[in-house]
This record gives C-alpha cells, structure tokens and sequence, in this order.
C-alpha cells in the first residue's frame, strides 16, 4: 500500500490508525516521509504537509462576448474554446460537445448565464429525468453544467454564490434529485 497517498488522504492520523488501515508495520515508511518533510509529527499525531506549489495565471477574455449580455449558447462556446479544448483530450471534447448540444442547451436555450439558479438547476434536472436518460448521463450533464459555472464564476460573469455537488448518496445504480447537494 502506498502510505503517502494514504497520509494524504488522511491528512492527521496516529501510528496505529494508520497501521490498522494499511495491515502492515509503516513506521520505516514515515520515517522516509518525515525526512522528506512530507509529513511532521507533534502532539502524538502526524500531519502530511501540503506542497504549495502555487503558480500564478492571468485569465484573459476575449472582449467581443459582453458580460451583460452572456447568454449560455455563448458560454458554452467560449469555454469549448478557451477551456476545454485547451486543456482536455479530443475524447473528452467530443463528449463535453455532445452533452452539451443533445442535453444542456435544449433546456437552457437562450437564458443567461449569469441569471441560472438554483430552480433552474432542479428544473434541469427533472428535463433530464423526463428525457429517460440514464443515470449516469444525467450525473455527466449536472456535472458538467456545475463546470461551466464554475469556470464563469471565476472569470466574473457569475456574481450569485449558486454552488451544487452531485454526490451518491443513493444505492449505486439509483439516481435521483436527493444525490444533488445544493449549498448557498
């Protein structure tokens, strides 16, 4: 077992807690990792330290799209462009441009950006729903569409705090709107 990724994931354990998860003696193992200054020890307990590797980035935008007048049709071509296709395998751009041809823009047609919320997103939902898509596609879609917000957040089109997360937290092969966390 990997026991930094397993320090990692746990952030601050004990020697036993970690010895009883990964069955085997680790104590050689965090040696190594506190002479890296991967992780410390203090107070009966070790810490893995995260790297910061911060790297700062300037976002540019392209001025002929308005932030006023940002309708999703726009949005989705302008991250296709400057997000996905940039930093994105062509599988993953070909089924970004499927799910949002075939699902997301039919239900959002011309509406904008920046005034989707949180009755949208469920009303988005329900769509998928009645469109008998599979639960897998419709994860994909809300995910995808989350994405997207997200991104525009950041670049300051989006001004409203509208955040969800589509989590299990049904049986694996059940979905339904109780799988999709809204937070405000």
């Amino acid at each position: 077992m990997n026991i930094e990724k397993l320090a990692r994931h746990l952030k601050e354990f004990t020697l036993d807690e970690i010895e009883m998860i990964a069955e085997c003696d680790c104590k050689t193992e965090l040696e190594r990792l506190l002479n890296e200054g991967k992780i410390i020890f203090e107070q009966y307990l070790y810490r893995f330290i995260e790297k910061d590797n911060n790297v700062n980035y300037a976002i540019f935008t392209n001025k002929k799209y308005s932030r006023k007048s940002m309708n999703i049709n726009n949005a989705i071509k302008y991250f296709m462009k400057n997000y996905v296709q940039q930093n994105c395998k062509k599988g993953t751009v070909k089924n970004y441009n499927t799910l949002f041809i075939h699902i997301i823009l039919p239900f959002f047609r011309d509406k904008k950006i920046s005034k989707i919320d949180m009755n949208d997103i469920k009303n988005f939902y329900l769509y998928c729903s009645n469109q008998n898509l599979k639960p897998r596609r419709i994860k994909n879609s809300l995910a995808l569409l989350n994405q997207l917000l997200k991104y525009f957040r950041q670049l300051g089109y989006i001004k409203n705090n509208l955040n969800f997360q589509v989590k299990r937290l049904t049986d694996k092969n059940q979905f339904s709107i109780n799988r999709i966390i809204f937070e405000v």
